[in-house]
């Protein structure tokens, strides 16, 4: 099964807002409601699991009010439903994606797990499985996205880590196995990559897109 993992429990501190970042307005519709959007109309993502926080407690209660998304447990797989939210302890990304793999792992072995930050609203669903297509036509069972520094400074937006300049874009693809997994580089210069809205800045740029 292919599943996108929206990572939606952090602080979002730069964004000097006492909205928590996911709930972020952009043309008054929250942030993370353009990422979901846009995975609804993917062809080959399957289900969305966003992961909460106790940092972003707002964030859980608007997936439940306002969009009836279920509280992920056993029965993911056999249900008809296809929104989940998924409960992490908050203590970073790093440990967060090692707890949500491990509950994955405990289920299943054989899924696709996509991640997506959900500060990034104009990645869309062609680009989404653009990336897949890529990662199913290969045989790494990992798969990270960059974008050359090129495109970040054509259109003025700044980068806080390149590796051989290219930028990290948010999106990752793991089995659903937590494991060191052998990884597989794809470089893909499009903008729509660079827009994630973690500064009052970006936000403002962002706009101009949507």
């Amino acid at each position: 099964m292919i599943i996108a993992l929206v990572m939606a429990g952090g602080k979002g501190l730069r964004l000097k807002s006492d909205i928590e970042k996911p709930l972020y307005p952009l043309n008054d519709k929250p942030l993370m409601s353009y990422v979901l959007d846009n995975i609804n109309q993917s062809e080959l993502i399957e289900k969305t699991v966003v992961a909460v926080s106790p940092n972003a407690p707002n964030t859980k209660e608007f997936l439940i009010n306002e969009l009836s998304f279920s509280n992920f447990d056993d029965s993911f797989y056999e249900s008809e439903k296809n929104n989940f939210y998924l409960d992490t302890l908050g203590k970073g990304f790093v440990e967060d994606l090692s707890n949500i793999l491990e509950i994955f792992e405990s289920r299943s072995k054989e899924d696709i797990l996509i991640f997506i930050n959900a500060d990034l609203p104009l990645v869309g669903a062609d680009i989404l499985d653009e990336i897949l297509n890529y990662y199913l036509s290969q045989d790494k069972p990992a798969l990270s996205v960059s974008v050359p520094v090129e495109i970040f400074d054509e259109y003025g937006i700044n980068y806080s880590y390149e590796f051989n300049g290219n930028v990290p874009s948010g999106i990752n693809i793991l089995r659903s196995e937590n494991v060191v997994q052998d990884e597989q580089l794809l470089i893909i210069s499009r903008h729509e990559l660079i827009f994630n809205v973690n500064t009052i800045e970006t936000a403002i740029l962002t706009n101009k897109f949507l």
